[in-house]
């Protein structure tokens, strides 16, 4: 018995030694304890930790702190006096109402709440501003910028991808000039002249028709020819759908002449970008030409002779 206890003793000691040998070998514990210590992480969760270690990885490489979130109150950066974008200075009264520099100065200093506003501005406020970067209003119409919020009002100001409208009074399409141009080309290229630029071409107009719809034949700009009647004559002039900020100005010539004479009267300009005409509402812009009423033929149309150039 003693024997045996030794034998017993003996190998419950290299059971020690051998478990002592593997930790100070560093080798893995048996497969029961290691399941007990940790389960396996699934595969698709593995494959997203991987993704997100990298994304970080990267963005710690290249200095990138920013963060994205939403926003669920627009409202919440709008000057709750006029309800506009805040911009900096952002000013706030002693018990912590906002209000932006022009509502201060209206407002004489004093907040609605009756407490002064003093010089008082919310710098909390005005970093967020700094740091908020936002998409331009167009973005559905082509324009990819992200602008700082402070400056989105100066940026969609001058955006060249604002929204244009079709100019037949019966078709609700808007879309950017571009697919604007397109639309009218395949639905509606019956309602419309076509030209050339640099291309003089005549148009008889009748002389109580308030606009005819020009499309040039390469590019498929919209031009409107627009005209209303006055006490002295017609009043005529040209122009573009387009962006109101489009940079790119088109100079037209467009010459009257008097039916049985060569007397005639001519304008020399450029063309006014109109994003969404709408008839009567033409007669705002401030360039045209007026046809005095004895220009008018037996036939009651105005001769009309037109170019328009390409930037």
């Amino acid at each position: 018995m003693e024997t045996k206890g030794e034998e017993i003793e003996m190998k419950r000691g290299g059971e020690r030694a051998s478990s002592a040998q593997t930790e100070e070998e560093g080798q893995r514990p048996p497969r029961n304890e290691e399941w007990r210590i940790s389960s396996p992480i699934p595969k698709k969760q593995r494959i997203i930790q991987q993704h997100e270690a990298r994304a970080s990885e990267s963005n710690v490489n290249n200095g990138d702190r920013s963060i994205s979130f939403t926003l669920t109150d627009p409202d919440l950066l709008d000057c709750p006096v006029c309800a506009q974008n805040l911009n900096i200075p952002v000013f706030q009264c002693r018990n912590g109402h906002l209000a932006c520099s022009s509502c201060r100065v209206k407002l004489g200093n004093k907040c609605p709440c009756s407490s002064p506003f003093g010089k008082g501005r919310c710098q909390a406020v005005e970093k967020i501003l700094e740091s908020v970067k936002i998409s331009c209003r167009n973005r559905d119409y082509g324009c990819t910028e992200t602008v700082i919020f402070c400056k989105k009002h100066d940026h969609e100001e001058m955006c060249i991808h604002g929204p244009c409208s079709c100019p037949l009074p019966d078709c609700d399409f808007i879309d950017s000039s571009k697919n604007l141009y397109l639309h009218f080309s395949t639905k509606h290229s019956e309602s419309a002249k076509s030209f050339r630029y640099g291309k003089h071409f005549s148009i008889a107009l009748d002389v109580q028709q308030e606009y005819l719809i020009l499309q040039e034949e390469k590019g498929g700009t919209i031009f409107v020819l627009n005209n209303w009647v006055e006490y002295l004559g017609n009043v005529i002039n040209v122009s573009c759908i387009a962006p109101s900020a489009a940079k790119l100005e088109f100079c037209y010539d467009l010459t009257a002449r008097s039916t049985g004479s060569s007397v005639y009267t001519k304008l020399l300009s450029f063309t006014e970008f109109v994003p969404a005409w709408v008839v009567l509402e033409h007669c705002n812009l401030k360039r045209f030409l007026v046809v005095p009423r004895d220009f008018v033929g037996l036939d009651g149309h105005l001769k009309l002779e037109l170019c328009i150039w390409e930037p």
